[in-house]
């Protein structure tokens, strides 16, 4: 059975993209909004009082300090994990990398295998990780060495800008866009419809490549649609009715959710796996 959730709230998300046990590991992949994606829920499951701990395994902006997120810049995993045990059991966010690049203003961060050592020695309650890069576009294929996925992964988010959806493919527009079109068939100029994104979807070296067995998968669609960061309700019927047309139960998706993640309450719509409800889609 499934469930739609109708608006679904920011509980909802945060409920069915964990396992509901700590320590956990939360990967965001894809494209089109993975740094907002991730510190929205740094902030969001500190407000529920956990200790949350960011990195990547690639490289990201670093951290905007007025998210009141405590930094730690080190290269020796020893010394990261005795300064992040320094910091106690309080609940605060905290980020972790091992490199800073002043003149790009990025950071490198933990090698997946470290990430995997810092869940072992259970230093935070969740430990979201930006695990993929798409040079700012809203839609890619991964590389032969993407995305880097820990391997204690609970759960995987694969992120897609709206503005991708229903549109031409250009290759300007699209990260990896040789990868993607021999991944997907589809050439310059052909829209980007159902068929494609559920072949993105469904690949082996698709959106959800190198996902650990038995994580749980949720596509998030990030709609930036009003271009401003106001608070968008999603009125356009044709994503809508394009995403109602997917088989989402045959996707091995565990959850679909459309929102603009640069807003506080940011989902406007939802569909989650579930063994005994359904609800309509709105």
């Amino acid at each position: 059975m499934t469930q739609f959730l109708s608006p679904p709230s920011n509980n909802d998300f945060l409920a069915h993209c964990s396992r509901g046990s700590t320590p956990q590991v939360v990967s965001l992949v894809g494209a089109g909004g993975k740094t907002s994606t991730l510190f929205w829920l740094a902030n969001a499951l500190y407000q529920r009082g956990a200790r949350v701990l960011i990195t990547t395994t690639t490289r990201m902006q670093f951290p905007d300090p007025r998210i009141g997120t405590q930094c730690i810049i080190e290269a020796d995993f020893e010394t990261k994990l005795a300064r992040i045990n320094a910091l106690g059991k309080s609940p605060g966010i905290t980020a972790l990398f091992s490199v800073f690049d002043e003149h790009l203003q990025k950071v490198a961060g933990c090698l997946p295998v470290e990430v995997d050592a810092l869940k072992a020695a259970g230093v935070a309650d969740v430990i979201l990780v930006e695990a993929d890069g798409a040079n700012h576009l809203a839609l890619k294929a991964p590389a032969e060495h993407e995305p880097c996925i820990p391997a204690s992964s609970d759960v995987v988010t694969a992120l897609t800008g709206s503005e991708a959806i229903l549109r031409p493919a250009q290759a300007t527009n699209i990260h990896r866009w040789a990868k993607f079109s021999e991944l997907t068939g589809v050439r310059e100029g052909e829209i980007l419809d159902a068929a494609v994104f559920e072949r993105l979807l469904t690949h082996p070296q698709g959106m959800f490549k190198n996902t650990p067995a038995g994580a749980l998968r949720h596509w998030l669609i990030n709609d930036h649609s009003t271009g401003d960061g106001t608070y968008n309700r999603t009125e356009n019927s044709a994503i809508l009715a394009m995403l109602e047309s997917l088989k989402l139960a045959d996707l091995a998706l565990d959850g679909l959710w459309l929102g603009d993640m640069r807003n506080p309450n940011p989902f406007t719509h939802a569909w989650v796996r579930n063994n005994t409800m359904q609800k309509d889609f709105r």
